[in-house]
């Protein structure tokens, strides 16, 4: 398995679930053996921008400045899952080319359903304020994504099963050992060598490089 610190960024609009994925993927990776970070966005602005607003141009300074940091967690061996909107193509664009390994995963769910699980209240809350001009998703545009590497329909799927489409994602790209691969290699290590699979195995993984494009 790949052992370099890679990124996972989850980029979607407000209450799309991107902190709760997060929070999940990354106890998951630890599980697995894999060290993992997990940067949500409103945490890394209060840290890392706290004197940027919600223009188009600091919103892009807040994303860039938290890519800085998840390159720092990369460069330490570990990976780093990211939780921020990162509405703009071209700044996603400009994340992936700063980003060694970068695994761009689309939180996906309509404006509805968006609002309904909201609670706390932030859509009504900027619609109160100024008409939700500077809200993404109101008056300030999101841009989805063309070609993320995971698509999650967050509005119609449970977080487990967002969280499977995105493993299955990582195994395939051999970022993340498949579940009970880290404790088997632990206790009888000397039972399977690197890079051995049984022929079920390849076969399995084989499809799903297929499935996924590799191959």
């Amino acid at each position: 398995m790949n052992r370099d610190g890679f990124t996972v960024w989850l980029t979607g609009p407000p209450c799309a679930g991107k902190t709760t994925l997060g929070r999940l993927l990354s106890q998951e990776l630890a599980r697995r053996g894999v060290s993992a970070v997990h940067l949500e966005g409103s945490e890394a602005r209060a840290n890392l921008g706290p004197e940027l607003g919600f223009s188009p141009e600091d919103r892009h300074a807040a994303n860039l400045r938290a890519a800085y940091a998840a390159g720092l967690v990369n460069q330490a061996g570990a990976a780093c899952v990211v939780s921020a909107i990162a509405p703009f193509a071209a700044t996603r664009r400009e994340l992936r080319a700063c980003l060694g390994q970068y695994v761009e995963v689309f939180l996906d769910c309509p404006l509805e359903q968006l609002v309904n699980r909201d609670g706390r209240g932030l859509y009504q809350q900027a619609l109160g304020q100024d008409g939700g001009k500077e809200f993404t998703g109101l008056g300030s545009s999101y841009e989805p994504p063309d070609d993320p590497e995971v698509r999650c329909l967050t509005g119609r799927e449970t977080p487990q099963e967002s969280l499977g489409r995105i493993l299955t994602y990582l195994e395939a790209a051999n970022l993340a050992p498949p579940a009970g691969e880290q404790a088997a290699e632990e206790v009888a290590p000397q039972e399977k060598g690197e890079g051995a699979y049984s022929a079920e195995e390849e076969a399995e993984l084989t499809a799903r490089l297929k499935d996924l494009g590799y191959l």
